[in-house]
């Protein structure tokens, strides 16, 4: 029975949000990122099903994108994926030169611009032995 309410749940969630009646998940968590030698990753609260989905522009050529990846979080035993259950993306950012870049996360839905829509952007840093530093990191 709780697996029926769930996906009926579901169901009702993805009708609002395809209509545009409920803001997408997106809370920006101090802990979202973490530094890693010459490394970086971010990770963001996600709900594809909503239509909303989070992409990465980066102004600067010292860091590349190697990770885009968007992990639906488990329901119950995790055996089954439920529809409509949200998840993180994660994207790591590697260091290939000294020099500084501005990283922009917009959470949005691709076919629309709205209040609802999220912007954070991140400005990294990359010393000349490729560590990585995040210097500032905030919504906009």
């Amino acid at each position: 029975m709780q697996a029926f309410l769930q996906k009926i749940i579901a169901l009702i969630m993805s009708i609002l949000a395809f209509f545009g009646l409920t803001k997408p998940v997106a809370e920006l968590d101090p802990d979202s990122f973490k530094v890693d030698g010459n490394t970086v990753e971010f990770c963001f609260d996600a709900n594809p099903t909503t239509g909303y989905g989070w992409t990465a522009e980066i102004d600067g050529d010292c860091v590349v994108l190697t990770k885009d990846e968007y992990v639906q979080d488990q329901v119950g035993d995790g055996s089954v994926a439920v529809a409509g259950v949200g998840g993180k993306q994660y994207y790591v950012f590697t260091a290939v030169k000294e020099g500084t870049a501005t990283v922009t996360f917009t959470y949005a839905r691709s076919w629309e611009q709205t209040d609802s829509d999220r912007v954070i952007t991140a400005e990294i840093a990359v010393a000349a032995d490729k560590s990585v530093d995040v210097k500032t990191f905030g919504a906009k």
